[in-house]
């Protein structure tokens, strides 16, 4: 027995997704590590400061994008 279109319009409406300020943490974090390896440091260490803050990036954004997949077909 399926459920209603209209059920699944409310439900969908009703129910927001959690993280998003976890996410904005993230992404808030992941971008003033690239900003210090740019402008703070030099070297090897800048290097790693941007790689970390890319790696966090991609990480948060790719998490989110597959944790909605999966809400919204997975569940």
């Amino acid at each position: 027995m399926e459920p209603s279109s209209e059920s699944n319009a409310e439900r969908r409406r009703s129910v927001s997704l959690p993280g998003s300020r976890a996410l904005r943490i993230s992404i808030a974090v992941a971008i003033a590590l690239m900003g210090a390896g740019i402008l703070l440091f030099d070297g090897p260490m800048a290097g790693v400061l941007g790689l970390w803050g890319l790696s966090l990036l991609g990480a948060a954004i790719v998490g989110s994008v597959a944790y909605r997949i999966w809400y919204r077909y997975g569940s």
